[in-house]
C-alpha cells in the first residue's frame, strides 16, 4: 500500500536529490581546495585563491545535522542546519517531518525552513554553554494533494481564510550546548533545545476565542542537534 501519493513521493525526491547533491559538491570543493590550477597554488595569488574557494565551499557544507521532536513540523523530524554570524548567533535549518496518518488515510511529510536567532550566550563551563533565548520563525508545507495554497473553486470566496498547505510559525525557548573535547572526532559538539511555537492559524483561533487553553494553541518541541568540526 502506498503511504504517499505520487506527486508528493515526486517532490520529495526531486528535494533530498538537489539537497545532497548540493553538500556533496560543496564537501569535493572542501576537500580539494588546495588544488587550484596546478602550482599556482603556491604562489600568494594563488594561496589567496584557495583560501576564498575554500570559505565558498565551506560555506555550502552544514554546520549541523539535527532531530526534533513534534513541533507542528511531524511527529519526527531530521535534517540540516547552517550556523553564521560573528558569534554563529544565525542558524538556518531545513528539516523533512513524518506525520503518521491517526485518523485520516494516509501517513504524510512535511518540509521546513527555520530561521533562529540566538542574541546572547552564557558560558556556565569550559565545555558546557547556556542560550537562555533562542527565537525565529519557520514556514512549514505539507505535501499531498489534498492540501492546497489558495482555496480552490469549490469553495465560496474567502471561505478559508488561511491556507491548509503551508504554515508561518513563531517559537521561543532556550538550549544547552557541549563541546566535545576530542579535537579529532568529525563532531564538535551536541547540543539540546525546547521551543514553544504557535502557527498562524493557532495564533488567530487563540485571540478569537477566549474558550481554548494555553495548551491549545501553544505547542512544545524537544531537539537534539549535532554540531559539524570545522577544519
Amino acid at each position: 500500500m502506498n503511504l504517499f501519493p505520487i506527486k508528493a513521493r515526486t517532490s520529495l525526491l526531486a528535494f533530498v536529490s538537489l539537497f545532497f547533491s548540493t553538500i556533496t559538491t560543496a564537501q569535493t570543493l572542501a576537500g580539494e581546495y588546495d588544488i587550484i590550477s596546478g602550482s599556482d597554488s603556491r604562489t600568494p595569488t594563488g594561496r589567496n585563491k584557495t583560501k576564498e574557494l575554500k570559505k565558498a565551499a565551506f560555506s555550502l557544507v552544514p554546520s549541523s545535522y539535527l532531530v526534533q521532536y513534534a513541533g507542528s513540523i511531524g511527529l519526527f523530524s531530521a535534517g540540516a542546519g547552517w550556523d553564521y554570524g560573528r558569534q554563529k548567533q544565525w542558524s538556518t535549518d531545513f528539516l523533512m517531518g513524518y506525520v503518521p496518518k491517526y485518523d485520516t488515510d494516509r501517513a504524510k511529510l512535511t518540509l521546513t525552513l527555520r530561521q533562529t536567532y540566538t542574541p546572547f550566550k552564557v558560558q556556565l563551563h569550559e565545555q558546557i554553554s547556556y542560550h537562555p533565548l533562542r527565537t525565529g520563525v519557520y514556514l512549514n508545507t505539507t505535501l499531498g494533494k489534498q492540501f492546497w495554497y489558495k482555496e480552490p473553486d469549490k469553495y465560496p470566496n474567502s471561505y478559508y481564510r488561511f491556507s491548509t498547505r503551508l504554515r508561518i510559525n513563531i517559537f521561543v525557548g532556550q538550549d544547552f550546548s557541549y563541546k566535545l573535547k576530542s579535537n579529532s572526532s568529525y563532531f564538535e559538539g551536541i547540543k539540546f533545545y525546547y521551543d514553544l511555537h504557535t502557527s498562524d492559524l493557532y495564533l488567530v483561533s487563540g485571540i478569537q476565542n477566549k474558550y481554548l487553553k494555553f495548551d491549545d494553541y501553544i505547542g512544545l518541541a524537544l531537539g537534539v542537534k549535532l554540531q559539524i568540526r570545522r577544519k
